[in-house]
């Protein structure tokens, strides 16, 4: 494992060749036609910054109506990709979205209407500024999340730049960068995966610029990031991560 070794660096500040839209869905009924649509949007205004692009919609095992959503959605949208696996989790989703992107950059981003397309406007210019990889920060989580909910991610939020001497906030929500960033080969299974990228992406000297963006509430569906099984997830990869990567 040498990811935050030497590797060679991308070119920055470089046009985008194609961008991936990358999202996962799980019984998102009630968003995604809409977040989809929303997307393609930004996407058509965004002309020549972004000539071609793709949106990649994994479907997670949904047992509501999410997949046949997405196939009708597919068969109006012919740059619309929707994979349909058995339910693997955040990690086996977002993987799965990263392998299936053809772009010269991804952006990530929710299939749960939390996350609104113009997002991806917002944190372009630091990108076409040279960035290798720009974060979205939720600066409205009192407004949207429970006490608990902020507890938790205040934790994993200041736990990296302590034990890591990196930056890591919101690592694991809205991201746009380039290819190589969501190419690395991860020690992590658990959300703790994203946090991982980001740790290697400052090893390897890669520019992580962070930019305040738009959060709401769901609409509908249920959200799954902070469940037991993630945190307790989450903590065994942050151990792992920093026997293999060693403190800042």
């Amino acid at each position: 494992m040498d990811n935050h070794k030497g590797s060679p660096q991308p070119p920055r500040g470089t046009a985008i060749r194609m961008l991936t839209v990358a999202m996962a869905a799980y019984n998102e009924e009630a968003a995604i036609e809409r977040v989809v649509l929303e997307h393609v949007e930004v996407l058509n205004r965004m002309g020549t910054l972004a000539p071609e692009w793709e949106i990649v919609c994994v479907d997670d095992g949904s047992q509501d109506r999410t997949p046949e959503i997405l196939l009708g959605l597919q068969a109006r949208i012919p740059r619309l990709r929707a994979i349909r696996q058995e339910n693997r989790g955040i990690f086996g989703a977002f993987t799965r979205a990263y392998q299936e992107a053809r772009g010269s950059h991804i952006f990530v981003t929710g299939s749960d209407g939390q996350w609104p397309a113009e997002n991806l406007e917002t944190m372009l210019p630091l990108l076409l500024s040279g960035a290798d990889v720009v974060v979205g920060v939720r600066t409205n989580r009192r407004d949207v999340y429970t006490p608990a909910r902020r507890a938790i991610s205040a934790v994993f939020n200041r736990l990296p730049r302590l034990l890591f001497g990196v930056r890591l906030e919101d690592a694991g929500g809205t991201k746009l960068g380039v290819r190589q960033v969501f190419d690395f080969k991860l020690i992590s299974t658990s959300p703790f995966f994203e946090a991982e990228r980001l740790i290697l992406a400052h090893r390897q000297g890669m520019r992580v610029e962070f930019v305040p963006i738009r959060f709401q509430a769901r609409s509908g569906g249920k959200a799954a990031g902070a469940s037991f099984k993630n945190v307790c997830g989450s903590v065994k990869d942050l151990v792992r991560c920093l026997t293999a990567y060693g403190f800042r």
